[in-house]
């Protein structure tokens, strides 16, 4: 069942100093974009402006190798868009300017780069999130969008008894920001986002949570 559906009728990595991540970063807010907030998305219509947000910024972060328009040219997304939950930051426009996934996993095979991670010590118990695709517009840069996308999924995953989490990041200026939040760095994987590019090596952490 799509992740979006399911909260309709429910409830309501990469480098971040590019401003692409699968992680977050900290920035103090400019008295322009304070109301700037994440909010669960609802209306699947939209998620096509997320996979041209990831697109545009991607193709202008030194990675276009991994995502640029040759591989999507539809915009970047994947099977995983489709049953995950994703967070949104609009501006006054009413435009997505920031996103950001969660993917939830009840076991490992579940999980699209598993081969990638099979040789970590990973915990066994389930279910797990990942968190990933988090973009944010470059023109709103040093707002805080990147800690607060990722406080509002890990609050999530709390709420929901998720147990675990993972995360693939390439920065190594955002390491120890991950690490302070209590992410342990267990190793580096190969993984490929598009068939026809090659591996690339990310950083994955991983996190247990306190649920509540």
């Amino acid at each position: 069942m799509n992740a979006l559906l399911e909260l309709s009728t429910s409830f309501t990595t990469n480098t971040e100093d590019l401003v692409v991540s699968d992680g977050f970063s900290f920035f103090n807010n400019h008295d322009g974009h304070q109301l700037l907030k994440p909010e669960l998305l609802t209306d699947i219509s939209r998620l096509q402006e997320i996979y041209d947000l990831r697109l545009n910024v991607w193709e202008h972060s030194g990675k276009s190798k991994f995502v640029n328009r040759k591989f999507y040219p539809n915009g970047w997304y994947d099977h995983l868009d489709e049953f995950a939950f994703h967070w949104i930051v609009l501006n006054g426009q009413n435009k997505i300017i920031a996103s950001a996934r969660l993917n939830i996993f009840n076991s490992l095979e579940e999980f699209p780069y598993h081969l990638s991670v099979k040789n970590f010590s990973l915990p066994d118990v389930m279910p797990f999130a990942f968190f990933s695709r988090l973009v944010v517009d470059p023109q709103y840069r040093q707002n805080g969008l990147s800690k607060k996308l990722y406080t509002d999924r890990a609050r999530f995953c709390e709420e929901r008894g998720i147990r675990w989490s993972q995360v693939f990041i390439n920065n190594p200026l955002i390491i120890s920001q991950f690490e302070k939040s209590g992410y342990k760095n267990i190793g580096q994987a190969q993984v490929s986002y598009h068939p026809c590019s090659e591996p690339h090596s990310v950083n994955v952490f991983v996190k247990g949570h306190t649920c509540f």
